[in-house]
């Protein structure tokens, strides 16, 4: 089998009775053998609450650890043949009321370590790729601490250890000695095998290389080939003056059309025009101009690299124009006296296929300064993944009421051009995919003030927008509608309030390791997915223009995300 380890013990070189050479080899053969287990397992959970709109008080995100696994007999072992549930389990008392429900795959770990008690003996072992089935809580073990939950459960195991079934063989193996009629080689022609040796020569404006031989190690001279500027051509017939001169005037009208959409490269085009020059009065003016040429060329190539280097520590992408919100009275029509105000935002935006969207919403300016209050004196210090999913929760909670005009906005646009689901919902993200990315901070835009390394960095350009002494460090829906000023966790807020009162099976993820925030949406999109109790969300980035299911590789461990809200 492919999958076998052959090693070499050891080697014994011996005569043999008929007088010739020998070695006795000895070899060990170690073939992989996935030993299967079942039985019941008893163990402990722990979990942490999970927010979601249908259900506030009993979601919770949990796994197992510290478990137990009872094997009855020899017959709870399997030699490369996996067990089937229910079939293969006789200890199960009624049968016909199991179910086969199956605990979620992405709640257990890929190694399960569990203590095996088995004929009176104990020891530990590494389950792989464990399946639990009929998961049943011991209600009485069961015990809640604020937004966590702790207990012991019962249930039904199968799985596998991998190990390595040894075996030890010997060989004899007879010493061959070749021995052939010499016949002197007869002499190969040399042929270049492309590896230079160093050495060269020159004549005029010519030049050609010694290459090692590709059948023998000998050495065999190149071509001669024409150099001009440092750079060697094969040789060609004689082109003469005239057709050197073309070749200037078309490099000259391709470096002016280049100069005329990449402005930038004038600096470019006028070093690579001298070098040109110098290339060509080169056999004319020969010393002189190799000196001068290899100082320009190193003052070239030193310039680009600080240019070059500047312009990729600057560069953000530049901030699209947006209009600015308009404040108009609203007039209480008895008294005819101002009672509020309209903030009216004007948008015009694309989805991924082009289409061209736009409409305005309006803002109550109580409704703003309601949502403003609200966050500012929330009873909250979100110091644990649990109170950062409180505060959000809470956000958008007090906001989901105050933005009917978006929603308005987007049933009209919706119904006006007959979008599906999907279409529907790209137009929704796109919406806020193609606002300027805004920093949000609880302190001063301040780069020296903050030690993550993309904050820094995005701070100390000139062209970065700031949103300061926010508390949180994140705008609420209401907020971002007015100031369209947003980071991640402000725009996956928005995103998940308007998403989820469409309907849609949301969930807005967090990470505490990729300080990211980011949405999934249940719908049947290819794309990578992040996979909670057999629903698929697939993951949406929301700070750049980009499609479901595309995310950042920098990103992409799902193992370091979770779900801090959930729409259903």
């Amino acid at each position: 089998m492919d999958n076998k380890i052959i090693n070499i013990i050891k080697e014994v070189p011996f005569v043999g009775e008929d007088g010739k050479d020998y070695i006795r080899v000895t070899k060990e053969i170690l073939t992989p053998r996935k030993t299967y287990i079942k039985g019941t397992i008893s163990g402990k959970y722990r979990g942490d609450k999970m927010f979601a709109d249908y259900d506030k008080s009993d979601l919770y995100d949990f796994s197992v650890y510290e478990a137990e696994v009872l094997c009855n007999s020899i017959e709870d072992f399997s030699k490369n043949k996996p067990f089937v549930f229910p079939n293969d389990f006789k200890n199960i008392d009624n049968l016909k009321k199991i179910k086969g429900k199956v605990f979620p795959k992405n709640k257990l770990p890929e190694i399960l370590p569990v203590i095996i008690s088995a004929n009176s003996k104990t020891f530990p072992i590494n389950v792989l790729e464990p399946k639990l089935y009929e998961f049943e809580i011991i209600r009485k073990y069961h015990q809640t601490e604020g937004d966590e939950v702790f207990g012991m459960f019962n249930a039904f195991i199968t799985g596998y250890v991998l190990d390595y079934e040894r075996e030890e063989i010997e060989e004899i193996v007879e010493v061959v000695v070749i021995v052939t009629d010499f016949t002197p080689a007869q002499p190969k022609i040399c042929e270049s095998n492309g590896v230079e040796t160093g050495k060269f020569e020159e004549h005029k404006n010519y030049i050609r290389k010694e290459y090692f031989c590709k059948h023998h190690p000998d050495k065999v001279w190149g071509i001669w080939e024409r150099k001009v500027s440092g750079t060697i051509y094969p040789p060609t017939a004689e082109t003469g003056c005239l057709n050197d001169f073309f070749s200037i005037i078309g490099f000259l009208i391709g470096l002016l059309f280049l100069i005329a959409i990449f402005p930038s490269l004038l600096y470019v085009g006028a070093f690579a025009l001298i070098i040109l020059l110098i290339g060509w009065l080169e056999p004319y003016l020969k010393w002189s101009f190799r000196i001068i040429g290899v100082f320009l060329l190193l003052a070239f190539i030193a310039s680009l690299i600080n240019s070059f280097t500047l312009r990729s520590r600057n560069h953000l992408p530049s901030p699209r124009v947006l209009n600015p919100p308009v404040y108009s009275p609203i007039i209480d029509s008895v008294s005819n006296k101002t009672i509020d105000k309209w903030i009216t935002v004007n948008r015009k935006w694309q989805d991924y296929d082009n289409n061209e969207y736009q409409g305005k919403y309006q803002i109550r300016l109580s409704d703003l300064n309601n949502s403003h209050y609200y966050k500012n004196n929330l009873s909250l210090i979100p110091s644990t993944s649990q109170s950062y999913d409180k505060m959000i929760f809470s956000l958008k909670e007090n906001d989901k009421n105050n933005i009917t005009s978006v929603y308005k906005l987007f049933d009209s646009i919706g119904k006006g051009n007959k979008l599906d689901k999907i279409k529907f919902a790209k137009m929704i993200v796109t919406f806020v995919q193609n606002l300027p990315y805004s920093a949000v901070l609880e302190n001063e835009c301040d780069a020296s003030l903050y030690n993550d390394k993309f904050t820094k960095y995005y701070l100390s350009n000139p062209n970065a927008i700031c949103d300061p002494f926010e508390r949180f460090g994140i705008n609420t829906p209401v907020e971002f509608l007015v100031n369209q000023k947003g980071d991640c966790d402000t725009r996956t807020l928005l995103l998940y309030t308007i998403l989820a009162n469409y309907n849609y099976d949301v969930a807005l993820l967090s990470s505490e390791l990729y300080s990211h925030s980011i949405i999934g949406v249940n719908l049947p999109i290819d794309g990578i997915a992040y996979n909670y109790y057999n629903q698929r969300y697939v993951l949406w980035e929301t700070t750049s223009i980009s499609e479901p299911g595309i995310i950042s590789i920098d990103n992409s461990n799902l193992n370091n995300w979770r779900i801090s809200l959930k729409s259903k």
